[in-house]
């Protein structure tokens, strides 16, 4: 699964999930990447029956026709979606960079590292040297990966059990600082007891 599906699956499972987190205009911006992107051809005369495409994901059963026409238009208001018209004169939504932005950032805030049946023995290291005018970028990097459940291993080192290269690098360039970011994967560590024990390993 290539990363632009893996992110449609991560919104679609978002948004097919009992989370309260999501506000209504959110959920509107999740169901149109999810039907294509990062273009949408949706036509806007089809915009009328938006409440249908709405329901192909059970969370937004719960909002009302009104509810999700006005969470349509907040998005247009913030300027996440636009309307355009392409070369044969149709006119479609669009998610606009603005609106790419937001739902990276909120991808950022719903990832999670899957934790496979069985350990394959391997730890994943994270290490950094991000210059200080990236300052933000490593803060929010460390955020981070505390929120992912990683373990400081040393003072720009952070440790997880499980694959997770993907995600990192994801956040990674996200915040700009990918090429200062290096992923390790070591089979043997002297004295990782104490790592097995706040992991959880057996």
């Amino acid at each position: 699964m290539d990363r632009g599906e893996e992110y449609k699956k991560r919104l679609k499972d978002f948004l097919d999930s009992d989370t309260t987190e999501a506000k209504i205009a959110m959920v509107a911006l999740c169901v149109f990447a999810v039907a294509s992107l990062p273009i949408l051809v949706v036509g806007v005369a089809a915009m009328g029956n938006v409440v249908q495409t709405f329901q192909m994901f059970k969370r937004s059963k719960k909002y009302s026709r009104m509810q999700i026409q006005s969470a349509v238009e907040s998005t247009k208001r913030q300027k996440l979606i636009e309307y355009v018209t392409d070369k044969d004169g149709k006119t479609i939504v669009k998610i606009t960079k603005k609106g790419e932005t937001k739902l990276r950032t909120f991808d950022i805030e719903l990832m999670c590292i899957n934790t496979p049946k069985k350990w394959d023995g391997k730890w994943r290291l994270v290490m950094f040297d991000i210059p200080m005018r990236f300052t933000k970028g490593r803060e929010a990097l460390r955020y981070h990966l505390k929120n992912l459940g990683f373990l400081q291993f040393q003072k720009s080192a952070w440790i997880h059990p499980f694959p997770c290269e993907d995600e990192i690098l994801f956040i990674a360039d996200f915040f700009g600082i990918g090429k200062h970011v290096e992923i390790l994967t070591v089979e043997n560590l002297l004295n990782d007891e104490k790592l097995k024990k706040h992991f959880r390993l057996d």
